[in-house]
């Protein structure tokens, strides 16, 4: 079979089969006399493999590193490092979601409300005068508070300034 028919077989694009090809995912096939590559059941096999690897999220170099393995004892690795990687990932996400559903079970929005609850607490005690430095602290304050996780973090002396 040539390309396009390989590639419409395994569901991806021509171009895919390619990139594959020239990242050593796939071997190159035979070629007929016209240049035309020339592939088999096994090639499609291969393509298939490389595809749903691809699916679960595997990157093409740890694919590339799995293909490698004959024995595949290093699917297991990948794959159940991958799985460590997606728990992590869900488990990030619904707390972000936690988080964005007490933001939004507020009564009123603000953009204080976006900060952590910890320094949300600490904004809410500072005075809102019209004094500069305290609008420098608060906003000193709200940039401290750029962790992932949503917590607070503590400012460092060097960011003081005083």
């Amino acid at each position: 079979m040539r390309i396009g028919e390989l590639a419409a077989l395994v569901g991806v694009s021509t171009r895919t089969v390619r990139h594959y090809h020239h990242l050593g995912l796939l071997p190159e096939p035979a070629r007929r006399v016209n240049g035309y590559r020339e592939y088999r059941l096994r090639d499609a096999v291969a393509l298939a493999r490389v595809r749903r690897l691809a699916e679960l999220g595997l990157s093409l170099d740890e694919i590339r590193d799995v293909l490698a393995d004959d024995q595949g004892r290093e699917l297991r690795e990948v794959l159940e490092d991958l799985d460590a990687d997606l728990a992590r990932q869900q488990a990030a996400i619904a707390a972000r979601r936690e988080r964005l559903a007490g933001l939004l079970a507020g009564p009123d929005l603000h953009p204080d409300s976006t900060v952590s609850p910890d320094l949300a607490a600490v904004l809410r005690d500072l005075p809102t005068g019209d004094s500069p430095f305290g609008a420098l602290d608060r906003e000193l304050l709200t940039l401290v508070d750029t962790g992932a996780d949503g917590a607070a973090r503590p400012a460092s002396r060097s960011c003081s300034g005083r």
